[in-house]
């Protein structure tokens, strides 16, 4: 009680003082000795300064993952497109060209305005004029490729040497003939889409195509940046796709030789104005094709062939033809193993004018005589009238068919189909299961009494002693041929057994 009367007390003194002091003309303090900076309360914190790239955009789609410019805006505010009608780059490229521009390139730290035009559009470029190449036809190119080949062969035999070499001197006659009736042809339509590098097959007619080095620059500027990424892969992951570290270290130096010639070759197709001719440039002609070091398809390798194939034959006579055939088969294997090495999948026929057959064995791919050492790759074929997949274990061979997994020693592909043992695989393993019913657990494939053949092992339901139910696993050998069933093997206790 003495406390709380003690402090109404205290109360009852100070009140006057403190109305008294609220209402003197003593001058009032300011705001600030006793309150919060005004600032504090309406005006926003600074903003961070922020340096580099804040809008990057690529346009003008010029291949797969490639683009002919990029808009660029830094933080600073500058912006400006990258590229011209030639460049044509991977967006990593593109990126990090931004990256170096814009690198000291900073906002003021002062919030920046909301900015609301839309970004540009793509720039029109205009495509440069496709230039037409006349090509033989595939049929007279393996013909005559046969013809050096059986030449080779008969050199101790005279009378068949001589036979052969009329036959060369006919073919080339029509070469000849083919190459004058296709420079007299009229020139192909263009368009503005890009045309295909190889043309259509035609059976002994001459073609004329229409090529555009300026995309092949940017097929070239591609392949050097997967090249690249590889070159950073370790040795264990190289061997996996069949590289060394020394061939890619090599394919990467011809890659650059090379794209220099192609985008030489691009800016007088388009009439863009270059620097000076070097060692490199100054020889290669837009109308020359430029040796591929990597390719994306057999049909540049075909192509290609052909071409070096026409300049052998009009330049050379039959003896000298075989010594620089001899070459370019060389140079063509090379081409191929290479194709086969840089895929982690590949259709078989894109072989089909460059090898007579494809065999895939344990933790090998041979295309005739080039050998590819490699467990990471997929071979696509048809195995009937289905796709299958066919890959190299360090093993056996795996073929995916469907959801079933077929597993076998050695399997050939030759003029597109499919045999084991010398024998032809007409029928699939998941046309088979569906042929008779079955869901079989594990696919083998053989050749047996030269026949091709499933050994499936397939579930079936059987009693015990006649009465207790349960599951056995029955082998069936299948036909691969029509899918009709040749043995059935049951466990040695089957005859315990009833269905």
């Amino acid at each position: 009680m003495k406390i709380v009367t003690v402090l109404f007390v205290v109360g009852l003194i100070m009140s006057p003082v403190i109305g008294l002091a609220q209402t003197s003309n003593a001058p009032v303090p300011p705001p600030t000795n006793i309150t919060f900076p005004q600032t504090t309360a309406i005006s926003p914190s600074p903003m961070p300064i922020k340096c580099g790239v804040n809008t990057f955009v690529v346009n003008n789609d010029c291949g797969v993952g490639a683009f002919k410019s990029a808009y660029v805006q830094c933080h600073d505010g500058y912006e400006t497109t990258l590229g011209d009608a030639t460049s044509c780059k991977s967006s990593e490229t593109w990126q990090q060209y931004a990256k170096e521009l814009c690198v000291n390139r900073c906002s003021t730290g002062k919030e920046p305005k909301n900015i609301t035009k839309p970004l540009p559009q793509p720039f029109p470029i205009p495509a440069p004029k496709p230039i037409s190449i006349c090509y033989i036809s595939d049929n007279l190119m393996q013909e005559y490729d046969q013809l050096i080949l059986k030449l080779q062969k008969a050199e101790s035999d005279k009378v068949r040497a001589e036979e052969i070499t009329k036959k060369i001197i006919a073919l080339k006659q029509e070469i000849t003939k083919q190459q004058r009736e296709c420079a007299n042809s009229p020139q192909p339509t263009t368009t503005s889409r890009p045309v295909p590098l190889a043309p259509p097959i035609a059976i002994d007619k001459p073609n004329t195509a229409s090529v555009n080095r300026c995309d092949e620059a940017a097929q070239w500027e591609n392949k050097i940046v997967y090249y690249k990424k590889l070159s950073g892969l370790d040795d264990a992951d190289l061997k996996k796709d069949g590289f060394s570290r020394e061939e890619i270290e090599k394919i990467l130096k011809d890659l650059s030789l090379g794209f220099e010639k192609v985008k030489a070759q691009c800016d007088n197709q388009s009439g863009t104005i270059t620097a000076p001719p070097t060692a490199i440039t100054d020889s290669v002609l837009v109308t020359e094709t430029v040796k591929p070091i990597v390719v994306e398809s057999g049909q540049e390798i075909s192509v290609y062939y052909k071409i070096k194939l026409e300049k052998t034959i009009s330049a050379k006579g039959e003896e000298e033809q075989i010594e620089e055939l001899k070459i370019l088969r060389d140079e063509i294997d090379g081409l191929i193993a290479n194709f086969i090495k840089s895929r982690k999948e590949l259709e078989v026929s894109e072989l089909n004018n460059l090898v007579t057959e494809v065999k895939v064995s344990r933790g090998e791919i041979k295309a005739d005589n080039i050998a590819v050492k490699t467990t990471e790759k997929k071979m696509l074929a048809n195995m009937g009238d289905r796709p299958v997949s066919i890959e190299p274990t360090a093993s056996q061979v795996l073929i995916r068919d469907k959801s079933f997994e077929i597993k076998t020693d050695e399997v050939v592909i030759k003029e597109n189909v499919l045999s084991v043992g010398g024998v032809e695989v007409k029928m699939s393993a998941s046309e088979v299961a569906e042929k008779l019913g079955i869901a079989p657990q594990t696919i083998e494939l053989k050749e047996e009494n030269a026949r091709a053949v499933y050994n499936m092992k397939i579930k079936e339901r059987r009693k015990l002693f006649w009465v207790i139910p349960f599951n056995v696993q029955k082998t069936i050998a299948v036909d691969a041929a029509n899918g009709n069933v040749l043995t059935e093997r049951l466990p040695w206790y089957s005859f315990l057994t009833t269905k």
